[in-house]
């Protein structure tokens, strides 16, 4: 996927920022309530980029529900849940999922600082919570259904026909109760093996952090490689092939027979 944000002057700020921005160094703009950010502003700005999203009409649903308002931008007198978000997209690694697929160029902590300023433009404002909703929509989708089920594809789950788990619907809910780490809990399987997995996984993504990852990557990409399957198993109800499990905090590893591991990971990591 392509940056789709671009670079605001280095006097206001360094790093990539925003859809359109096209700012003046000396531009002044003041930090407006979420209702001046209309429809017109944030529809505009999904149908625009629609091939940047990876769900764009969920997202379209959940700016719709929420009255097509700013969510994760508020004055800063008011405690914004994006901090919040940033923190679950930090530990995208230790649910078994690939950091690129979630928007990382766009989603940094200066560029939240940045956008709660006086020098970015509505239109900013817009596109930046455009791109964490469909970051966090992604999350939630992924931990539930898995980024590659052979039997609900993005564009699936994507559609207002889908009658399953809907990620704008468990987003829309974490917010009104206030906490959005709730979505993960509610997202992810539930079941013993994939437990096991994913504490197992944390450990090891906790231990072997930063420059220590190499040391456990293979570990750690097998482990991903089959929380994936399960989640296809929990959403589809049909059994697939584990190639590991974590039994007393013991990686056990099973014979590869149909040899679809390295495409698996393959399709998962690159």
């Amino acid at each position: 996927m392509k940056n789709i944000f671009k670079q605001i002057p280095v006097m206001i700020a360094i790093g990539v920022i925003g859809f359109s921005s096209n700012l003046q160094a000396q531009a002044i703009y003041k930090l407006t309530d979420s209702k001046d950010i209309n429809m017109k502003l944030l529809g505009t700005s999904i149908k625009q980029h629609k091939a940047d999203l990876h769900y764009p009409l969920s997202v379209e649903r959940f700016y719709k529900q929420e009255g097509f308002r700013l969510v994760w931008l508020l004055k800063d007198t008011v405690k914004t849940p994006a901090w919040d978000a940033l923190l679950l997209l930090d530990c995208i690694l230790q649910y078994g999922l690939n950091p690129a697929d979630y928007h990382p160029l766009e989603l940094t902590y200066d560029n939240l600082h940045l956008m709660q300023t006086d020098k970015v433009s509505n239109s900013d404002k817009a596109n930046f919570d455009i791109v964490l909703t469909d970051a966090i929509i992604t999350l939630i989708n992924n931990l539930h259904y898995g980024k590659l089920n052979p039997e609900f594809s993005a564009e699936k789950i994507d559609s207002k026909d889908i009658k399953q788990f809907k990620g704008d619907k468990v987003l829309l809910n974490s917010l009104e109760l206030n906490n959005i780490t709730n979505a993960i809990l509610i997202a992810q399987p539930q079941s013993e093996a994939y437990t096991n997995l994913q504490r197992h996984m944390l450990v090891l993504t906790t231990k072997y952090s930063g420059s220590n990852y190499v040391k456990a990557e293979k570990d750690i990409r097998k482990m991903a490689i089959n929380m994936e399957r399960l989640r296809w198993i929990s959403t589809t109800g049909k059994m697939t092939h584990l190639t590991c499990a974590v039994q007393d905090g013991v990686i056990i590893n099973y014979k590869d027979v149909y040899n679809r591991d390295k495409d698996l990971e393959v399709a998962l990591y690159y």
